[in-house]
């Protein structure tokens, strides 16, 4: 059996076999002080933060520090009693430090005692096998969509239908389908950490420029009913504003906008209309892979449980997003100007992550592509624009007849935005009666007490899934995200569900080195043949399940 333990330090003692918050190994020399090192990065998928959490993350049968020495032992441990109610295994290690402070207000105002124990989504499948099935095994544990499918076919997830606390389990209810943590498609067995999504953000003032309008909400109203013709006549007059300094008219839902001839001190160092981040494949690889997906499959569990020829209906869908993304990068905004197709438009100095939103933040570009997390990194160069984002729906030129999904509709898809969650809550199933009480208590308390949610939404920096229409969150990309999720505006997220290195490997590889680098319009042969090749390879990665 292996037993973890995470140091925030150590101390060498007699005094006990265990001490929260660190991992340690039988016989492995200790130092006086084991310090956790806590690192932010950005992994492949979005703008998120990872990566190694401590100096040393090492496996245990047990712990033992013998009196005057280091060295680490595991006889005259004996048995370890829980000093705990719930035993929460955390996967984001961005909130490890909330997490720890929230036990500490949770044990203050309850009496109950929390247990955090945080690793990084890449050690966190390995780990957690080992922790389920240790003796002090965790009550509350997190899990992504896909590594579920283990931990449910092994017995460890309560459904919403075992919940015993009754708050709680109308929470569990409220969960939208869309976001909803099922096994097979059917049920509910998690309530989500928070939601993320993405599309077009933009800067309200800019727009208003560009428009000469003080009053941009009917714009944005008429820009989510619009069709994918009307936006590209909208991108047009905006590039020709941009160039030109004219004048153009364009119509959106039936109804007139112009932009203005004149130049605003904000408009004037605009280059481009969008800012890609072409040297990042993640960026379109992963995100915009997503909506052809979103055409043929309903969700994760739709991809799993489908036959590989299922993918063969994406064709169409392939084709006509790279059409698109032909249509956005002649449009491209750069740091010094007008980026064109070629190897600068996948140079990581011109057009990487950083650089494409700090062209985006400078005003340099009136759309980027990316999330609400994205809002930080805005912040941070021009806290002004930060304060003024504004996220829109990505048009894409589909047809009913690549739509393969029941209920979806080309018009729905051109107004809502992906949304999607990134880790779930789960009570162990294997718990005892009083473990799974305390859990779900506390898994109440969360998401439901002005304690808890204040953790959720200013310590975490969360959207809450249950956020309703009054709730108003600093970062306005997120706001965003609550109204689409209100008005039922919202994609699923079937991505997450592909083939490994799908998105990196196959599409967002075409698109980066025979796509972007060809300074021609791309051409019709050239989409099919890649469009072929991705459904290939999404086959072949499904016959390997």
């Amino acid at each position: 059996m292996t037993l973890y333990q995470k140091y925030d330090s150590l101390e060498t003692t007699n005094e006990t076999c265990f001490k929260k918050q660190g991992i340690v190994r039988a016989t492995e020399t200790v130092p006086k002080k084991i310090t956790i090192m806590k690192h932010v990065s950005r992994n492949g998928k979005r703008n998120t933060k990872g990566g190694r959490e401590m100096k040393r993350s090492i496996k245990a049968l047990g712990v033992c520090l013998l009196a005057g020495t280091a060295a680490v032992t595991v006889t005259g441990c004996g048995k370890v009693n829980k000093d705990y109610d719930v035993y929460f295994f955390n996967q984001k290690s961005e909130i490890a430090d909330s997490l720890n402070d929230l036990a500490d207000e949770y044990e203050a105002q309850t009496g109950k005692k929390v247990k955090v124990f945080t690793v990084g989504t890449t050690e966190g499948s390995e780990t957690m096998r080992s922790e389920l099935k240790s003796k002090k095994y965790p009550t509350v544990f997190s899990s992504n969509a896909i590594a579920f499918e283990e931990w449910k076919s092994a017995g460890y997830a309560e459904g919403v239908d075992e919940i015993s606390n009754p708050e709680l389990k109308v929470l569990y209810e409220s969960v939208p389908d869309a976001l909803k943590l099922q096994f097979e498609g059917e049920g509910n067995y998690g309530i989500p950490y928070n939601i993320e999504g993405y599309g077009l953000i933009a800067d309200r003032q800019m727009l208003e420029d560009i428009l000469g309008t003080t009053d941009l909400d009917a714009f944005i109203a008429d820009y989510k009913e619009a069709d994918y013709e009307e936006f590209q006549q909208m991108v047009t007059a905006l590039n020709d504003y941009i160039n030109d300094g004219r004048s153009e008219s364009f119509t959106l839902n039936g109804s007139s906008y112009k932009t203005q001839s004149d130049k605003t001190d904000l408009t004037e160092n605009l280059n481009g209309v969008f800012s890609i981040a072409g040297a990042e494949k993640w960026t379109y690889g992963n995100h915009f892979g997503n909506y052809p997906i979103s055409t043929v499959y309903e969700n994760v569990y739709d991809v799993r449980e489908s036959a590989p020829d299922k993918a063969d209906l994406m064709k169409s869908s392939i084709v006509k997003s790279l059409e698109e993304l032909d249509f956005l990068s002649n449009y491209a905004a750069g740091p010094e100007g007008a980026t064109k197709r070629g190897s600068q438009f996948i140079n990581s100095t011109v057009t990487g992550y950083d650089q494409a939103v700090q062209t985006f933040a400078e005003s340099k570009a009136i759309f980027i592509k990316n999330g609400n997390w994205t809002y930080s990194n805005i912040a941070n160069i021009a806290p002004e624009v930060a304060e003024r984002l504004v996220m829109l729906p990505m048009k894409l030129n589909f047809s009913d007849d690549d739509i393969h999904v029941d209920g979806l509709t080309v018009d729905q898809m051109n107004r809502s935005v992906p949304e999607f969650v990134s880790q779930y809550y789960i009570v162990n199933k294997k718990a005892t009666e009083q473990e799974k009480k305390d859990a779900e208590d506390f898994l109440l308390w969360l998401n439901t007490s002005e304690t808890g949610l204040d953790y959720i939404v200013n310590k975490f920096a969360f959207v809450p899934f249950n956020a309703d229409e009054d709730t108003v969150l600093e970062n306005p990309l997120s706001n965003d995200l609550i109204t689409y999720k209100r008005d039922n505006c919202i994609l699923a997220n079937p991505f997450d569900a592909a083939p490994s290195s799908w998105g990196l490997e196959s599409y967002g590889k075409y698109i980066m080195e025979d796509l972007f680098t060809n300074p021609d319009p791309w051409s019709e042969d050239k989409l099919n043949d890649i469009a072929d090749e991705c459904i290939s390879y999404w086959k072949s990665g499904m016959y390997e399940w």
